[in-house]
């Protein structure tokens, strides 16, 4: 596994300072399940079970990219990162490469195996990018100028490696390291990437979730998405304050249902047109 995002990132000279309220890593594609149930076995729990569904051999956009684990005598949780969106080959072969290039960094007598300084900063540009946070974007591409200087072009070069520079044209140009993108530029997870950074995919989403996962996990994806945990509807969800707002808010949705139901199938049915 390779720690990303947080302390590293600055301690690479890749971002400023700042605290951290989690802890990141991300783990072989192939081995995560695997490492999620040794985690288990030392009294991590899921929070919000939002890996529900396989993580496609090309990666995804859409399909939930990480596992927060909490453990009740530790005051930060754990997301297990199992592909990070905005790398658009496959999943496997993603993780080979930025493993194939890691660096070790010191922090309290310790050693954390992380991404190398240009692998970092192009994970941390796609964060930022898909989080549409253009402060983060701008703290990056100044430290950027600072830290690569005369050879931005050659971190241009990398994302082309990585498969990460379509989603990254913008953020590139504005650096002045235009120039070509990788043959992912026509991918279908580059379309999924532009429709994930623009209005209204959340439900698109959730229907390709739903649509992937297994036979049983289809119920508890839809409870989930209709009735989703309150830490989740408070941040994301209009919810008055205490219990009685809480159930006033389930009530609205499980009013709600039928239409969202309807949405639903809209969106299966355009999908499985626009592949016909």
């Amino acid at each position: 596994m390779l720690c990303i995002k947080g302390d590293a990132l600055a301690l690479q000279g890749l971002r400023t300072q700042r605290a951290s309220g989690d802890v990141d890593v991300l783990v072989d594609p192939d081995r995560f399940e695997e490492f999620s149930d040794i985690l288990r076995a030392y009294g991590w729990r899921d929070r919000d079970r939002q890996v529900l569904t396989p993580l496609p051999a090309a990666g995804s956009v859409t399909m939930p990219h990480a596992r927060t684990l909490e453990h009740p005598h530790w005051p930060s949780h754990l997301d297990l990162h199992r592909y990070y969106p905005g790398f658009l080959g496959p999943a496997d072969e993603t993780f080979e490469m930025l493993w194939a290039e890691r660096e070790t960094i010191a922090r309290d007598h310790l050693e954390y195996v992380v991404p190398s300084a240009t692998d970092h900063w192009i994970l941390a540009a796609l964060h930022a990018a898909r989080s549409a946070d253009a402060a983060q974007t701008r703290d990056l591409q100044e430290h950027a100028r600072e830290t690569f200087a005369d050879r931005l072009a050659s971190v241009r070069d990398r994302a082309v490696v990585l498969r990460a520079s379509a989603p990254l044209r913008d953020v590139f140009a504005e650096l002045g390291a235009r120039g070509p993108v990788d043959d992912a530029a026509a991918s279908p997870l580059l379309e999924a990437w532009r429709r994930r950074l623009s209005e209204g995919t959340k439900d698109e989403a959730f229907v390709e979730q739903l649509v992937t996962a297994r036979r049983f996990d289809k119920l508890a994806l839809t409870l989930r998405h209709l009735f989703p945990h309150p830490r989740s509807a408070r941040a994301f969800h209009a919810v008055g304050p205490g219990a009685r707002g809480m159930a006033a808010f389930y009530l609205r949705r499980l009013a709600a249902a039928p239409g969202y139901a309807r949405q639903y199938a809209e969106i299966l049915w355009r999908g499985r047109r626009s592949k016909r």
